[in-house]
């Protein structure tokens, strides 16, 4: 299929880009809060942490739910994601699913000695009642079934998401762009303060205005 002009925003994607994965809770959720996060331009659900060869949604063996991230160090330091996580962590209703364990997996020494900082810092503030977040080396991370990455994107907006697969040429193009990033972390949870955020963007999104004015109405 004939890809179509991209949207201005993935044109934008600075590179090098860094990569940091992280674990809290189910990978939907994650997935879309850091996917709206600036600086970060590209976000993937995976299994991450175990031995399984084959792991899956319905069978994910001793994986861990988790999301993995490309950011530009310029936008968003590593530093400033391990706060977020953390502020995250301090609020996150309690899960005590092995699959949603929370883990910071680190792939340098630098990595974990701020994963660890960041740990200390958030126990002094007190989590009380939350699991606590583990820091672990990542060894392997298997990306998720297509219809689980953008969850929201592809449930809460399906509409938006056939258009937008037209236009990429194809559902792994489209998984793996920075505007399905930033609209399934707005379909999130869609109030008028992400919907700020997002107009901030929608200039670069190349979105219809019909598709717009949709966007706008679900923001409540």
């Amino acid at each position: 299929m004939r890809t179509l002009e991209r949207p201005r925003i993935d044109t934008m994607v600075p590179e090098p880009l860094e990569t940091a994965l992280f674990a809290l809770g189910s990978f939907q959720d994650m997935e879309a809060r850091l996917g709206f996060v600036r600086g970060v331009w590209r976000t993937c659900t995976g299994y991450a942490g175990g031995m399984f060869p084959s792991p899956s949604y319905e069978n994910t063996g001793d994986h861990i739910e988790a999301v993995s991230v490309e950011y530009d160090p310029q936008g968003v330091s590593y530093g400033q994601l391990l706060e977020l996580f953390m502020g995250w962590h301090r609020t996150a209703a309690l899960d005590t699913a092995p699959r949603h364990r929370a883990v910071i997996f680190v792939q340098t020494e630098k990595e974990r000695r701020l994963a660890r900082a960041a740990v200390e810092r958030s126990a002094l503030c007190g989590s009380e009642g939350h699991p606590p977040v583990r820091v672990l080396p990542l060894k392997t991370f298997i990306p998720a079934e297509n219809s689980w990455q953008k969850y929201y994107l592809h449930h809460a907006a399906s509409w938006l998401y056939e258009k937008l697969l037209s236009l990429y040429g194809g559902e792994d193009a489209l998984l793996c762009s920075t505007l399905a990033a930033r609209l399934n972390g707005f379909l999130r949870q869609p109030s008028p303060s992400a919907l700020r955020c997002l107009s901030e963007i929608v200039d670069l999104c190349g979105l219809s205005a019909c598709d717009r004015q949709a966007l706008m109405a679900m923001a409540i």
